[in-house]
């Protein structure tokens, strides 16, 4: 294993890179879904950010996610950041 991690060139490690920020970007998106959700449940209506920033709640993120409130607004804070308009 060792070994490989020293043979391995800067390609590699690009290519690593970008599969983890893709799967960090797909968890965002996964988990930003969830929350919205929470806040609205009735899927099939358009709810914009700043409607999931006001609705949060709680003691909904931790009995439905196991999450706190300061998690849920990283969580949206990046879901702003990588998908922007499509969002809100």
């Amino acid at each position: 294993m060792m070994k490989n991690l020293t043979d391995a060139d800067d390609s590699d490690y690009s290519n690593l890179h970008a599969a983890i920020y893709k799967r960090f970007q797909k968890d965002i998106y996964t988990t930003y879904k969830q929350i919205r959700h929470i806040c609205n449940p009735r899927a099939c209506e358009k709810t914009t950010l700043e409607t999931v920033k006001k609705s949060l709640r709680e003691h909904w993120l931790e009995h439905y996610l196991n999450m706190t409130l300061t998690e849920a607004h990283i969580v949206i804070e990046y879901a702003e950041l990588f998908f922007g308009l499509a969002i809100k």
